[in-house]
């Protein structure tokens, strides 16, 4: 059955956009790529469980902020789930423990951690990328990374199917880890420390030097680039 069918059956259940022949450039950080056979907007995580229980035979990946992404001229052939606003939320668990949506920017993150006197996050605001990619790749600057703050981690398999994996389940490495590579991430919670608001910004505008003085700040760059 074709996409545009097997989309047919669902239409009554979803809202969200769906593009299709997109091309890509246009959500990637060196505003390079085709086209994608689809791109997918899901307004909530019903409609994109829906999706992708009912949406078969076809490659499915999650793209986020772009910035550490090359995608070729030919594009890609599958489908591409982009989270939007709705999925881009920040709230407090606790006086230690901070949830984020996939789709949140790292600098939001490390910016409502700084309002909240939660320390852990102010690598967070040197990295131009978003949580979900950030999970998947384990970013990190500045001796710290993704796994030393990250408590759970809430995805979406391809069967539609919400699951919840605690970081002390994953085998972390430089910039991956052992996650399935067709999960679609939903959120994070990570734990941080309390500080005092006015040290955390301090230690946040000594990383901001820092980069500022190694990297070129007027231009998207793929940040430490090596050969």
């Amino acid at each position: 059955m074709s996409l545009i069918s097997q989309i047919k059956l669902i239409k009554d259940k979803i809202s969200g956009q769906i593009l299709f022949d997109e091309h890509l450039a246009k959500y990637s950080w060196f505003n390079l790529g085709g086209p994608a056979k689809a791109i997918f907007k899901p307004k909530n995580l019903n409609e994109l469980s829906v999706f992708l229980k009912n949406v078969k035979e076809y490659k499915i990946k999650a793209l986020g902020a772009g910035s550490n992404t090359l995608i070729r001229d030919g594009g890609f052939d599958g489908i591409i789930i982009k989270l939007g606003k709705s999925f881009a939320h920040l709230s407090m668990f606790d006086k230690n423990t901070l949830i984020a949506g996939a789709p949140t920017l790292d600098k939001n993150v490390s910016n409502f951690a700084l309002e909240n006197s939660l320390s852990g996050f102010e690598f967070l605001s040197c990295i131009p990328g978003s949580v979900g990619g950030g999970v998947r790749m384990n970013s990190g600057c500045f001796e710290t990374e993704f796994k030393d703050i990250l408590l759970s981690v809430q995805a979406l398999d391809r069967s539609g199917k919400v699951l919840t994996i605690p970081s002390s389940s994953i085998k972390f490495d430089y910039r991956k880890n052992d996650l399935p590579r067709d999960l679609i991430f939903l959120s994070a919670s990570f734990q941080g420390k309390f500080k005092r608001k006015d040290i955390v910004n301090k230690e946040m505008e000594i990383f901001k030097k820092k980069k500022d003085e190694a990297q070129p700040t007027q231009v998207k760059t793929g940040g430490s680039t090596f050969k």
